[in-house]
């Protein structure tokens, strides 16, 4: 059977819309209580500026894992904390090596190669500390010798950006940086009418074989709102984990009661019924 997949232009433009109404502001409060950026603003208290680097390194094997992902943060923060006023930089690899074999698990091997890979790469660790984050993300892809819109690529910086964000010092995040491409990301943008796609069975997995339209539909919703990709993932992949809710009228309820200190229902409202569009109200 011929499998069809068009981007919705339409639909992308409405997309922006929303999010150029929402503004740049209520965007980046998704960020403050992201889980993953609360376990990064622990590490920093504990570990100052050298949290950048065990972010990045933490980020480019967060994949396979097997914890949710909010667990495994928490878990790799806990873990560092205690633990980094007393780690040199060449130790790096074994204390990886060792928390990847307690909690990372699924292909360690291929993670501990990874891991040594970006260590040995003379310009990371200048690239982490000292440059922009456009600049940062092309080096780190270099190093890893991958392109540099893969999903572990793209997440590194944001992590770098929530470690920089956590102390204090947050970059401005470039447009050209893509989403993340995940799961909860490839349902969400179906959901949302931006993906056409024709087929006898959407899930997760089919969908990330349409992982470079995705990647290009959020781009032009950043376009179009002037909020770069980057930062509207954290708002995308918060709604992700309602996917398995049959209506928008539930998902603004169990939502609403999460956001309803920092946003208000009309908002949670507005945001649902587009990114859930092709759910019954």
């Amino acid at each position: 059977m011929m499998i069809l997949t068009l981007i919705n232009y339409a639909r992308v433009r409405e997309l922006g819309e929303v999010f150029r109404y929402l503004g740049k502001e209520k965007v980046l409060l998704f960020e403050d209580i992201d889980p993953q950026y609360r376990a990064i603003k622990a590490l920093t208290n504990a570990c100052g500026d050298d949290a950048q680097l065990l972010v990045v390194l933490n980020a480019l094997i967060s994949y396979r894992l097997v914890m949710t992902g909010e667990e495994y943060w928490d878990t790799f923060s806990r873990y560092f904390s205690s633990r980094c006023s007393e780690i040199r930089f060449e130790e790096l690899v074994n204390v990886f090596k060792d928390f990847i074999q307690r909690f990372n698990r699924v292909l360690a091997s291929q993670k501990v190669s990874r891991v040594e890979k970006a260590i040995k790469c003379r310009k990371l660790a200048e690239v982490v500390y000292k440059e922009l984050l456009g600049s940062a993300w092309r080096a780190i892809a270099s190093c890893l010798g991958s392109e540099p819109e893969g999903k572990t690529i793209v997440f590194a910086v944001k992590m770098l950006y929530y470690a920089r964000k956590a102390l204090g010092r947050a970059d401005e995040v470039p447009m050209e940086i893509p989403i993340p491409v995940d799961g909860r990301i490839a349902l969400i943008t179906y959901y949302s009418g931006a993906l056409e796609v024709s087929a006898p069975r959407i899930n997760r997995e089919f969908l990330m074989m349409y992982s470079d339209a995705i990647r290009s539909i959020w781009s032009e919703v950043g376009k179009y709102s002037n909020i770069s990709p980057l930062n509207l993932d954290s708002v995308v992949w918060f709604f992700g984990k309602y996917t398995s809710v049959g209506s928008r009228m539930r998902i603004v309820e169990e939502a609403y009661k999460e956001l309803k200190n920092i946003m208000a229902l009309n908002d949670v409202e507005l945001i649902v019924n587009n990114l859930f569009y092709r759910l019954p109200p």
